[in-house]
């Protein structure tokens, strides 16, 4: 049974993977680019950790979800992440782990708008630490475009993982066919575009 869900894991981060056009996605190159740098990255490993979680819990919903447990629970989370995409290498298992995710989001009560809000401030954080940095201007872009490639990759992972699992949660625990989910959910969205453009009126 384990081997049969990694599998699915798996398939569904390459079905992800293959719509974002490849110019975006993160690429061998990119990954070049920040093992460059790797050391400079893990040397901001304390401040990037620190900014991270008091942005979190300095706001109440947000803190909200993750206060069951102490802080450095929750930090160490962060940074086991930041130091498995420092070390590499962006494999399968890499992606498949970011997809995973998405699912203990859905568990814990991590919202999709929470993840994008924290990987905004994320990126944010890391122009301004490579801005005031030794790296070279024209190579410090570099840099930046290509993390900013792996947050959208792993924001997609993250965010389709998430819509994804809780849909099959929902189909598992109806009974209901894919398909049928599909149209009832297609007639239901529909009227609710409809009522929505009703309360919006004219913009």
């Amino acid at each position: 049974m384990p081997h049969a869900q990694s599998i699915k894991l798996f398939e569904l981060t390459r079905k992800i993977i293959e719509i974002i056009p490849p110019h975006q996605r993160f690429s061998d190159v990119d990954a070049q680019r920040l093992a460059e740098v790797r050391d400079f990255l893990r040397g901001l490993e304390e401040e990037l950790v620190k900014g991270f979680y008091d942005t979190i819990f300095n706001h109440s919903p947000m803190h909200a979800v993750v206060s069951d447990g102490a802080r450095a629970d929750r930090e160490k989370t962060l940074r086991v992440w930041w130091h498995r995409t420092l070390s590499g290498p962006f494999d399968e298992k890499y992606w498949a782990w970011q997809s995973l995710v998405g699912m203990v989001h859905i568990k814990v009560g991590v919202k999709n708008q929470m993840m994008l809000s924290m990987w905004s401030w994320t990126i944010a954080w890391l122009k301004n630490k490579i801005k005031v940095s030794d790296v070279k201007a024209g190579h410090a872009d570099e840099i930046l475009e290509s993390f900013e490639r792996l947050a959208m990759t792993v924001q997609s992972l993250t965010m389709e993982s998430y819509i994804d699992s809780y849909l099959q949660t929902v189909i598992r625990m109806t009974g209901f066919k894919p398909a049928l989910l599909d149209r009832m959910a297609a007639t239901e969205i529909g009227r609710m575009i409809a009522e929505a453009r009703e309360e919006l009126g004219s913009v």
